[in-house]
């Protein structure tokens, strides 16, 4: 299984013969590569973990480029894209506690939560709020136009005999059975500076093979900045000596 960073929570996963695409978004930092669509044209299907903008959109330039690709997402995001021009008729509706197939690949679909902001994340980003009101301003107004409204899910992905566990924002859900052991977490590292804390019970929990961190990186600025994921697994290595620990490189894939 071949699994593909992108950039924020862009993942493609490859597995004999099928490919898979999740929460494709165009970035706002020129410092970072863009998107490029045609990269997807020969994917079987394109999945959302929720409906916030840096998770969906990129979703019209990829269907361009393979306009045969279905799209699964909750209700919200299934209305954004509407709106957006994506016709309905492309998109499938997904809820936790559906388990569906694309080619080689088993997916059931878990509740999540998004992550919460916490006073110390907004401060550390404040000052650059302040000398760059305007796009700030826009990114709020875009984080208002394009809402999760609480529909948050986490992917459990079995292929190949491997299970992978992958989540679009970190936010345990109560309800949710997650997979022990998975050979894979796909741990999206941001928008709280206690994440550390928060992530420590369910790591101890979930006990997973090996870790590959994505949504640590920079993509929106003001509102966004660069997690210290390098620190981080220091602290975990230390933690789990046994775990494998993957801060990815932009383009480049992971084996497992």
């Amino acid at each position: 299984m071949k699994i593909t960073w992108y950039g924020t929570a862009t993942i493609a996963l490859e597995s004999e013969g099928t490919r898979i695409l999740f929460d494709p978004f165009n970035r706002k930092n020129r410092k970072l590569r863009k998107l490029d669509p045609s990269a997807f044209a020969d994917f079987d299907a394109l999945l959302l973990t929720h409906g916030h903008f840096d998770h969906l959109t990129g979703v019209r330039s990829v269907l361009e480029a393979a306009p045969s690709m279905p799209v699964y997402c909750t209700e919200t995001p299934k209305r954004t894209l509407v709106k957006k021009g994506v016709a309905a008729e492309k998109i499938r509706l997904i809820a936790p506690g559906d388990r569906f197939t694309v080619g080689s690949v088993q997916i059931r679909i878990l509740p999540g939560r998004h992550i919460r902001f916490d006073r110390g994340y907004v401060l550390s980003i404040l000052p650059r709020e302040i000398l760059r009101f305007p796009r700030t301003f826009y990114l709020l107004w875009l984080i208002r136009a394009l809402p999760e409204n609480g529909e948050t899910v986490a992917f459990e992905i079995t292929a190949e005999g491997k299970t992978v566990l992958l989540m679009g924002s970190f936010g345990v859900h109560p309800d949710a059975e997650y997979p022990v052991l998975p050979d894979l977490f796909i741990f999206p590292f941001s928008g709280n500076s206690g994440i550390r804390d928060l992530a420590a019970d369910f790591l101890q929990a979930l006990q997973p093979k090996q870790i590959l961190f994505d949504h640590f990186d920079n993509a929106f600025p003001p509102l966004t900045k660069r997690m210290d994921v390098e620190g981080y697994c220091e602290y975990l290595a230390a933690q789990y000596p046994a775990t494998g620990l993957h801060v990815p490189v932009e383009g480049e894939p992971f084996h497992i």
